[in-house]
């Protein structure tokens, strides 16, 4: 590997399409073994709308509402997580991470708090260009194409989900026959930078 010695990988869940109600994480070594994996849980202080988007069945989440709602909100998090994706050991992954980073500058602007800037390799669009597919394809679709065993994982609990990216990640590399570095540095429209996702990516 380079200066850089691990894999974080995240995942974000919201309450209503932006805000953010849960980030978790796992943190692997070049191998892909996990040496800690997190949930924080997040209070979005709005009204949970999880309802079906156009052909998309409605979204379960991992915890009850009553259960993020007495967590504390974004801002009281916003240190931790910014250390996380500003920590220059880490080579970050991200499904769908265009998304993730809309969420995080939108609840930077909520709280009144800088942005936190960072460039993440995303999963999805690695998939999408591998297999030279026109469309992105959901993280539960893209596990059940690799023929991925979740056992005991949840989808839509962050943690779970980040852990479900590693997953992809490790299994692209085992079928392409190269290291994730490799193969992100082959395919450079992987790469997301924050700085670029202030805007909704529907809206964008």
């Amino acid at each position: 590997m380079t200066a850089k010695e691990k894999f974080l990988f995240f995942d974000i869940e919201c309450s209503n399409g932006y805000n953010i109600c849960s980030f978790g994480y796992v943190i692997t070594d070049e191998n892909f073994h996990i040496l800690k994996k997190k949930d924080i849980i997040i209070n979005p202080e709005n009204k949970f709308r999880l309802s079906s988007v156009g052909h998309r069945a409605k979204i379960e989440l991992a915890y009850p509402e009553e259960y993020f709602y007495k967590q504390d909100n974004f801002a009281f998090y916003y240190e931790e997580i910014k250390k996380l994706l500003n920590n220059d050991k880490y080579i970050i992954f991200g499904h769908s991470t265009q998304s993730d980073m809309y969420f995080l500058n939108y609840a930077c602007e909520r709280y009144k708090l800088p942005y936190i800037t960072f460039h993440s390799f995303d999963t999805q669009k690695l998939y999408q260009t591998i297999n030279g597919q026109a469309h992105v394809l959901s993280l539960e679709k893209i596990l059940e194409e690799l023929e991925i065993d979740l056992g005991n994982l949840i989808l839509h609990r962050s943690c779970d989900d980040a852990h479900a990216t590693m997953l992809v990640a490790k299994e692209l590399s085992f079928k392409c026959g190269e290291p994730i570095l490799s193969l992100i540095q082959s395919h450079p429209t992987c790469e997301v930078k924050a700085e670029n996702t202030h805007k909704h990516p529907e809206n964008a």
